[in-house]
């Protein structure tokens, strides 16, 4: 997966078994994409999804890499805009619970979010966390 944020294009791409690199398929998107998470597909054995967090909307990219099938997971509220998070160009990380954890969080100016990576969708919102970019899953989730 790479992102072309002057395009708009996700591009999805396939390593063959031969390490060969072949194009899979192209995701046009006006969300400009701040942090990408993989995880484990649940429905699928040997399969990936990617979530992708906007630097300057309220809402996630869900997309299940073996169909192309897209999903947007809405109002995730305000993300801190990019001058307020100096560190790095991430104002809006979005970062899995592990390697078998079905969770994600991700954050907003002033709250955090847990997103349920199984059902593709808003499981929490944990209110009252100003500037909280910076995130450690501890144990499994």
């Amino acid at each position: 997966v790479s992102i072309d944020d002057v395009k708009g294009l996700m591009k999805i791409q396939i390593i063959t078994i031969r390490g060969e690199i072949q194009d899979a398929f192209d995701i046009h998107t006006n969300l400009h994409i701040s942090d990408v998470a993989f995880q484990a597909s649940f429905t699928e054995a040997h399969q990936y999804n990617v979530f992708g967090s906007s630097i300057t909307q309220t809402d996630v990219l869900f997309v299940e890499l073996s169909s192309g099938k897209v999903k947007m997971v809405k109002s995730l509220k305000e993300p801190l805009k990019p001058d307020e998070w100096p560190w790095n160009s991430k104002n809006r990380l979005i970062e899995g619970s592990g390697l078998f954890g079905q969770y994600l969080m991700t954050p907003s100016k002033e709250s955090l979010f847990i997103l349920d990576g199984r059902l593709n969708k808003l499981n929490c919102e944990i209110t009252e966390v100003e500037r909280g970019n910076t995130v450690i899953w501890v144990g499994e989730a």
